[in-house]
């Protein structure tokens, strides 16, 4: 009977080890993914949501509202415009935007703008929000924005929508600060 709990001792271990080896994964390595490649304006779908960017600006000073100073850099703000309907469950987008430069580096949007972010929404709703990315000069041209599905718990298949911000060298960079309007959500059926 001993050797009987000493087996099922070890599977229990293992069973431990091999559930949280899949729940800390690097979800890069963990999850395998495809990419919905669209343009501004164009809707790119994943399987929870369609996501699609309205605009997209460029400057070095930001207004969280019309009663702050605003937040300036020797960098560049990337100010991107995103909508999103949920589809088949309820969709949250914190920890899961990124704007990425041609030469592999991810960036996350600013925190102090973060009340300006899409809320979640659930299916059948719409949410607009912004996103603000500081990002260097020099590495704007073609960088996209990546709009990554959930992590999930399991290993599953999925799309990530990647969308051409459209950026150049040439991006004309607005000289007035740019004031981030606030998050909406509204009923889409």
């Amino acid at each position: 009977m001993s050797r009987w709990r000493g087996w099922s001792a070890l599977v229990c271990c293992l069973a431990g080890v091999a559930a949280l080896t899949i729940i800390t994964a690097d979800r890069e390595v963990s999850v395998p993914v495809s990419y919905a490649d669209v343009a501004v304006g164009e809707a790119g779908s994943s399987t929870d949501f369609d996501a699609h960017v309205l605009d997209v600006r460029v400057t070095q000073a930001v207004l969280r509202d019309e009663y702050s100073e605003p937040l300036t850099t020797a960098a560049r703000f990337v100010v991107v415009d995103l909508t999103a309907d949920a589809r088949t469950d309820d969709v949250s987008f914190s920890g899961d935007v990124w704007l990425l430069t041609t030469t592999g580096h991810r960036y996350g949007p600013r925190p102090e703008f973060s009340r300006g972010h899409p809320p979640s929404i659930e299916p059948g709703f719409t949410a607009t929000g912004t996103y603000v990315f500081q990002v260097p000069a020099d590495r704007l041209d073609g960088a996209r924005l990546l709009v990554e599905p959930p992590t999930p718990l399991f290993l599953t298949y999925d799309v990530t929508v990647r969308v051409d911000l459209g950026l150049t060298d040439d991006t004309p960079l607005l000289l007035e600060p740019v004031m981030l309007p606030s998050p909406s959500t509204e009923a889409t059926r």
